[in-house]
């Protein structure tokens, strides 16, 4: 009985950081980033927070890192309401990421689109922020077809952007969502945006943990070490 709630659980994390990218148009892989708003650690990605957590740019830190020595970090909504539909929203853009101590992400400034605190429509379904990670190529910069949506944030579009800059497929990510239940809705708003996995319900009695994947290519067997190790780690 254990063991299956333990399993649960982790699969929970599996699929939910899987979640995160697919959100993005990605398709699953890389490693889950470490996420904490104040003294709120994101546990299991894509945790439901209060909007006042996210006051200010969140501590981030990643099991892995890149050769290339920079990174590139993008915080983005997948569920703004526009025209019927749901589009992304850019929240955040900063090139240069180094890593700092402790797998701590180190920025050099706010970055070509400074953080911006999520704000969904009062009474609109929850909207999911997804924080990618992704390589820097030598000589970034932001592609001449973004400069305008930089200014606007919103028909962002992060598989369209990675390609036009070079940026590949995000190695690490995580997802938060945040809801605005403050007021009375005074709009209907188009259905939430379809997800292509499906993650079982954990056990009230387990809150859930973020859970490490590896690169795509190996992507079952590391969800099969992270099964035995959160089984050695239970049994402790």
């Amino acid at each position: 009985m254990l063991v299956s709630k333990v399993l649960s659980l982790l699969l929970v994390g599996v699929l939910e950081g899987a979640r995160a990218q697919e959100a993005l148009g990605f398709r699953p892989g890389g490693s889950t980033l470490g996420v904490t708003f104040g003294s709120n650690v994101v546990s299991p990605p894509g945790e439901l927070i209060p909007r006042g957590d996210t006051a200010n740019p969140p501590n981030i830190t990643t099991p892995v890192w890149t050769s290339a020595g920079n990174a590139v970090l993008l915080m983005v909504d997948s569920d703004v309401p526009r025209n019927g539909t749901r589009v992304q929203l850019l929240h955040w853009l900063v090139s240069n990421v180094t890593l700092g101590s402790n797998g701590t992400l180190a920025f050099p400034g706010p970055g070509e689109a400074p953080y911006r605190q999520p704000s969904p429509p009062v009474g609109d379904s929850p909207h999911q922020y997804t924080f990618v990670l992704f390589t820097q190529p030598a000589n970034f910069s932001v592609p001449a077809a973004f400069s305008a949506v930089l200014e606007s944030r919103v028909f962002f579009n992060t598989t369209a952007f990675a390609s036009a800059a070079d940026l590949g497929t995000p190695f690490a990510a995580n997802s938060i969502r945040v809801q605005n239940l403050t007021g009375t809705p005074t709009t209907t708003f188009p259905p939430p945006r379809p997800t292509n996995v499906t993650a079982p319900n954990p056990p009230s009695e387990f809150p859930g943990a973020a859970t490490s994947l590896v690169r795509e290519r190996a992507f079952w067997v590391g969800l099969s070490t992270a099964l035995l190790a959160g089984l050695g780690a239970f049994a402790l």
